[in-house]
């Protein structure tokens, strides 16, 4: 059983979450504040998206009854404190979601924390209440930015499925008071102005963040002979959504300092701070909120003494705050 469970758990990786080391003698994803459970129940996959390994492959399934007596002996053992269910489609949609769900329900018997569920494409809008009925966050992969894109590499996904099921997602999200996420595979030919205006849609459903999975060439797949996506590029997006959940940076400014090709040249703060200028000291490369306070009752000789890089800070400082800053 446990050999079973660490492939569904390996496999889960690709569903992105604010989780990041892997334990692998424990199938536990860990953060500095979780030791997340997250598996799927089962690799077998009926849909057939090209950059996925799953329906090129043979896979496991765990029923709902085998996945929740896994993850409560880990909670009570303490291995786990948290969960993230999901699957791939190796039934009809509703089939799948409706075991996701009874997963949670047992779950939820002997368990009242953390709980992420993902809602499976083609799921009713009555699984999806009940979901956000037990869960503390729900989400649904959009996959790509554009439309046309997700007819390229799957034949039997739509955007308007997934649209029709986010507003859903929104809607329950906001009436149980829970939160919602939604993931992009980027590096399959779309370009950072696509994600940006993706994103602008997305944030307007309500979402909490948008997770980026980079494209990964794997071996079996219809997409095995593509380039990897950089991981410099999957910084610069997850800077650039930051600024926009963060910091309240206008869309419509990261959008300008994009090339010809729609893309981030480097990190989009500073090619705003180049374009735009800063007019206060969040908006200046390499400060955040802490540095900001900061900045309001030191000097840079004491910020430099206190490990600030204050090369940069002086470089993109408003005008009128320079001179008070070196006092």
């Amino acid at each position: 059983m446990f050999r079973k469970v660490l492939k569904l758990s390996v496999l889960s990786k690709f569903d992105v979450s604010n989780v990041s080391f892997f334990d692998v003698n424990r199938a536990i994803y860990r953060s500095k504040n979780l030791k997340m459970f997250k598996c799927l129940m089962s690799s077998v996959c009926k849909f057939d998206c090209s950059y996925c390994c799953n329906p090129w492959r043979r896979g496991e399934t765990l029923k709902p009854e085998e996945f929740s007596k896994v993850f409560i002996n880990m909670y009570k053992k303490g291995i786990a404190d948290s969960v993230f269910i999901s699957s791939a489609i190796y039934s009809d949609p509703e089939r799948v979601m409706e075991d996701i769900i009874k997963a949670g329900e047992l779950i939820r018997k002997e368990f009242s924390g953390y709980m992420h569920l993902k809602i499976i494409p083609g799921a009713s809008r009555d699984q999806i209440k009940r979901a956000a009925e037990i869960a503390d966050r729900i989400s649904i992969n959009a996959e790509v930015p554009r439309a046309d894109m997700l007819s390229e590499v799957c034949s039997v996904k739509s955007r308007y499925d997934v649209e029709r099921r986010e507003r859903w997602i929104s809607k329950f999200s906001k009436k149980y008071g829970i939160t919602h996420t939604t993931q992009l595979v980027v590096g399959i030919g779309e370009t950072d102005l696509d994600v940006l205006n993706f994103a602008e849609k997305w944030y307007g459903f309500g979402v909490r963040r948008i997770y980026f999975s980079p494209f990964r060439a794997l071996k079996g797949t219809p997409f095995e002979g593509r380039k990897n996506e950089s991981k410099k590029r999957v910084v610069n997006l997850y800077k650039a959504d930051w600024l926009v959940r963060e910091y309240g940076y206008n869309l419509e400014k990261l959008k300008a300092v994009l090339n010809e090709s729609g893309m981030f040249e480097c990190d989009p703060k500073i090619l705003v701070a180049r374009k735009f200028g800063c007019k206060n000291y969040m908006e200046i490369p390499g400060v955040g909120f802490k540095t900001a306070k900061l900045l309001d009752n030191h000097s840079l000789l004491e910020l430099k003494k206190m490990g600030v890089n204050i090369k940069k800070i002086s470089a993109f400082c408003p005008e009128q705050k320079k001179l008070s800053l070196w006092l």
